[in-house]
């Protein structure tokens, strides 16, 4: 369904209706702003909806970020974090595509708030009807990266994990410490951190090895002279020889 709204849609049109969804998230955005405690940029999320709402066409044309107000997207899922609830197993979930259990839950909260917000309608079929089209049209947004994805990896399940896990931690802790799978809290080490310091050993270890390489150089050189040296006291015995025959 996905690839046939794609194939059909001009991409001005899939721009503006991904704006127009996108938009409906915003008060969904600004709430966990608040819950997170980012005030500041809660303000500049209301701003920007009500810059996009008013300027934009209900959101159909993003001229908020041009203006200098980029989108946030803080999802439930990222403030569960931010409170210290663990991740819970990663899992995939129909349509929607990667997640854990936090973030599923997240997930559940949000579309009780989205999607068809209760502020432009309380009718049921109209609500369900919207937000199965804003599933298609996310999927349809999806569907390159999933080619590269696909074309790329050995893997594209194991890759697809490992970088969503990777950017969902770095979207609830930003520049801290993430948490690990089914863990809480930023007490948890950060595995970027980890490697970084394996990269830092290695080149340790590669220093080491160049140090070793030039001491042998030396040593080398070394012995080049001596024998050299050798060879001159030759050479003078040889002329002393010389001079006594």
């Amino acid at each position: 369904m996905a690839k046939g709204y794609r194939a059909i849609t001009p991409d001005p049109v899939e721009k503006g209706i991904r704006n127009f969804f996108n938009n409906l998230r915003e008060p969904n955005t600004i709430v966990n702003d608040m819950l997170q405690g980012k005030l500041r940029q809660a303000l500049e999320d209301t701003m920007r909806f009500t810059a996009n709402t008013v300027f934009g066409g209900l959101g159909f044309f993003d001229v908020a970020t041009p203006g200098g107000l980029p989108r946030h997207n803080e999802t439930f899922g990222q403030t569960f974090g931010v409170w210290g609830i663990g991740e819970g197993p990663f899992i995939m979930l129909p349509l929607l595509g990667p997640s854990n259990a936090r973030a599923a839950t997240g997930v559940a909260t949000q579309n009780l708030t989205t999607s068809m917000p209760l502020y432009l309608t309380d009718d049921a079929v109209a609500r369900i009807g919207v937000g199965a089209f804003d599933t298609v049209s996310f999927r349809a947004s999806l569907l390159s990266a999933g080619k590269i994805l696909d074309t790329a990896a050995l893997d594209p399940y194991l890759m697809l994990r490992d970088v969503w896990v990777l950017q969902h931690r770095r979207a609830t802790w930003g520049d801290s410490r993430p948490a690990r799978i089914g863990t809480a809290g930023p007490e948890d080490v950060d595995e970027l951190d980890e490697l970084d310091e394996l990269d830092e050993l290695d080149e340790l270890d590669e220093l080491d090895e160049l140090d070793e390489l030039d001491e042998l150089d030396e040593l080398d050189e070394l012995d080049e002279l001596d024998e050299l040296d050798e060879l001159d006291e030759l050479d003078e015995l040889d002329q002393l020889d010389a001079l006594d025959g």
